[in-house]
């Protein structure tokens, strides 16, 4: 590679493979404020500007047509994605954690951004997403991305500064993400047109008080609301097709929680770390209680598990300090030994059917009933 560095200013000329790992290891990154790419360059590789810590600037090229994975991933100053007309594609993780940036302006070429491209993290300052007119993809309306028909939200600013949102009608998709470290949000209202939900699109909604998911939605992901802290109720549909691993996870004031029919395994930290959580009813058709499923609800006094349940993975349990006794159902074949670890308070096992004779994963002090 050809470059230079001139008062923080870093003068991209090309782009060499045989070089790129060599310069990469370079002890410059702090150096640069600024990046300026020649004319010419089409193709910025992956993690070409990767942890550039003081990086503030980046002036693309009008011949720039695709920006690589994690091509400036943990850039923490760069303050604005302005990309120029002829940019068709942004790599995976492109602008990953760059909290600083504010502003994102998307060309009409542009037909391709990959996964939490343009997702800034804990305490991103986004406030706006721009689409130039006539994309035939994207769309943007007040700072918010959308698909060009507007049936997926794809991306709400984290730090746009609202307290509710109505989701259009039009929407039948929230994108993986979609509303993720929002730190104004309060209340996010939901028709019954929505369908689909991405993974983590509540994640680190730290404000959001109170969730309606519609009967519409199909399925929970992987940490919906994971670590939405202040949610003090949580309404799901009465039957989903999945509820993925950390999905009600963190939620430290939630007290309550029904959870829906369909699904067939309690995916991991699937219902976790929620402390005033008192009491769950695990539904019928479940029949896996998988690693650390319920793992540090602290506050959780009664569970009740489903005739279905036949297996009790590792560490399920683990930390239910308050929970005292608890009904194990006859179909159960198997107990991981650390399924109850660190539950000190339970007292009472009541054990149907006789498929469990190892009672290794007992822990001390409880007594076991048969009945």
């Amino acid at each position: 590679m050809a470059y230079e560095i001139q008062n923080g200013v870093m003068f991209v000329h090309s782009f060499d493979e045989e070089e790129f790992g060599y310069w990469k290891t370079r002890d410059f990154e702090d150096e640069v404020r600024e990046i300026v790419i020649d004319e010419g360059i089409k193709e910025i590789p992956e993690s070409s500007f990767e942890y550039f810590k003081h990086l503030e600037k980046v002036q693309f090229p009008a011949s720039l047509t695709t920006i690589g994975k994690s091509a400036f991933t943990d850039c923490p100053e760069l303050t604005e994605i302005r990309l120029p007309e002829g940019v068709t594609s942004i790599g995976d993780a492109a602008f990953q954690n760059d909290v600083s940036v504010r502003r994102v302006f998307l060309p009409q070429s542009l037909t391709g951004i990959g996964l939490y491209a343009i997702s800034f993290g804990h305490g991103s300052r986004l406030f706006s997403v721009e689409v130039a007119e006539g994309n035939p993809v994207y769309a943007s309306e007040q700072g918010i991305l959308y698909n060009r028909d507007r049936t997926e939200l794809i991306l709400y600013p984290a730090a746009k500064r609202a307290k509710k949102f109505v989701v259009p009608e039009t929407v039948t998709r929230l994108g993986d993400g979609a509303f993720e470290h929002n730190v104004w949000l309060h209340e996010v209202i939901l028709h019954d047109n929505i369908t689909d939900i991405g993974s983590g699109a509540f994640a680190f909604c730290t404000h959001i008080e109170a969730l309606d998911i519609p009967e519409s939605v199909k399925g929970i992901p992987s940490y919906a609301f994971f670590c939405c802290e202040r949610m003090e109720r949580l309404t799901l549909p009465k039957e989903v097709e999945y509820l993925g691993y950390e999905s009600i996870c963190n939620c430290t004031r939630l007290a309550s929680v029904k959870l829906p029919h369909g699904f067939t395994q309690l995916d991991y930290a699937a219902v976790g770390g929620n402390p005033r959580l008192r009491e769950l009813v695990i539904p019928e058709g479940v029949t896996e209680l998988n690693n650390s499923a319920l793992i540090d609800d602290t506050g959780l006094e009664s569970v009740t598990l489903p005739s279905t349940l036949t297996e009790i993975w590792e560490k399920a349990f683990q930390c239910c300090s308050s929970l005292t006794e608890i009904t194990i159902p006859a179909n159960v074949r198997y107990i991981s030994d650390d399924a109850f670890m660190g539950c000190n308070k339970l007292k009472k096992i009541y054990l149907q059917g006789d498929q469990i004779e190892n009672l290794w994963w007992v822990p001390e002090g409880a007594e076991v009933i048969r009945v």
